[in-house]
């Protein structure tokens, strides 16, 4: 097991320098070839589409690779058929609904920038990366997400030169899950036929069921997270929303960093847990200190070296982004104690609906917060209240934790 989780984390790791690779390639380009307005609207449109895969996860993403990670070899192809089947099923609904939606208010929305993003959806569906971090063999996403990223790269830079190339910019970042999944399914296909069963409308109930408190954990994290980009586009503009996206995605290619070992661990957590508890906790300890003591010291790199990022990412038109990622450059180490306190812990351990409930009371949270520090300081009031949410995340699921008797320390 310790061989396989190695493996897995090598291969994750390779993963992500592969992403970082190609966001040092693209993202400067793409914020100086688009400029603010233009890269805020296409942030906008992929927020929207996020609220799609959101329903379209339906808790899934975490559920999944734990149940497949528990299944014999006999339970196996039922379990890859029944959470394939209900996703496909939920994008259908959801491209049923969004399209009504859309249409009524395609007066306020860019509906050919939303069709462009809309391969992300598509994508998310079709790709079972929850099937490969089941099975323990992560280099199937990497080597899957490598390929389909080259080709966004190249035709980027074929295809985006100017101010009015967004859509094509958008399509060509959005297709890159679509183009994955499609050649994992090929594979899959190819030498794992027998996983592809026709699943029983029980099977399909019953997962819907068992992903119902993971979906509102879901939810509730896209209130305080999605939702945000949605409320500064409203009260603002999309020059404030350039502004902020481009902080936060040096944040997401920071927090990027503690993501492989995140992934690995999860399936082998769920394994531990199963077998035994008190080594599942002790695991839990060590990993908490690990992307504790690393998460920190990415956050303190963040902070101290803010300005020179955003020369040397973003170019002199983004200067407003320098004191947002400031507010924000703790997040990595926050959400990355987070991450082991909820997902890691409190999912495996079957406490969905505290990790629910304590999610809801964040997405409240964030409300209150949220409108009046944004009218009073736009992109900087989002920045603080996103800091103010995601500590009491943090903090709430370690006092939960105690007072189940899971002592993480």
């Amino acid at each position: 097991m310790k061989k396989k989780l190695t493996g897995n984390i090598i291969a994750l790791f390779t993963l992500k320098g592969a992403e970082y690779i190609v966001s040092f390639i693209t993202l400067p380009y793409l914020l100086r070839v688009l400029g603010p307005e233009r890269y805020g609207m296409i942030v906008f449109a992929q927020t929207i589409i996020n609220y799609g895969n959101l329903v379209v996860d339906y808790g899934f993403n975490l559920t999944a690779p734990r149940d497949v990670a528990q299944a014999d070899k006999q339970e196996l192809p039922r379990q890859f058929s029944a959470v394939l089947t209900s996703k496909i099923l939920i994008m259908a609904a959801v491209l049923l609904v969004g399209g009504v939606t859309v249409y009524a208010a395609s007066d306020l929305l860019n509906i050919w920038l939303l069709l462009c993003t809309l391969p992300a959806l598509l994508g998310n569906a079709i790709f079972p990366i929850w099937y490969f971090q089941g099975i323990q063999q992560m280099r199937f996403i990497t080597i899957f997400n490598i390929i389909a990223r080259t080709i966004s790269v190249a035709g980027i830079f074929l295809l985006v030169r100017e101010e009015g190339d967004y859509c094509m910019a958008a399509f060509l970042q959005s297709v890159v899950p679509l183009l994955a999944g499609a050649i994992s399914l090929g594979m899959l296909l190819t030498s794992s036929r027998r996983l592809f069963v026709k699943p029983s409308m029980a099977m399909i109930k019953g997962k819907l069921k068992e992903g119902w408190d993971i979906f509102l954990s879901t939810v509730f994290i896209n209130l305080y997270t999605n939702s945000n980009i949605f409320i500064l586009r409203i009260m603002t503009n999309d020059t404030c929303v350039g502004y902020f996206a481009a902080a936060s995605k040096l944040i997401e290619a920071v927090k990027g960093l503690l993501m492989p070992i995140s992934n690995a661990i999860f399936p082998h957590i769920a394994v531990l847990v199963k077998e035994s508890p008190q080594a599942a906790v002790a695991f839990i300890c060590k990993t908490v200190r690990i992307i504790g003591a690393i998460g920190l010291v990415l956050s303190l790199a963040v902070l101290l070296l803010a300005e020179p990022l955003v020369g040397l990412v973003m170019g002199e038109a983004y200067t407003e982004s320098i004191r947002m990622l400031q507010i924000i450059s703790f997040l990595p180490f926050i959400i990355g104690l987070s991450n082991v306190f909820g997902i890691q812990t409190m999912v495996t351990f079957g406490m969905q609906k505290l990790f629910s409930r304590i999610l809801m009371v964040s997405a409240l949270l964030n409300f209150v917060l949220v409108i009046p520090l944004v009218y009073l300081w736009e992109g900087i009031g989002l920045s603080a209240a996103v800091v103010c949410v995601e500590s009491f995340v943090t903090i709430s699921m370690y006092i939960m934790l105690r007072r189940n008797g899971i002592v993480i320390q």
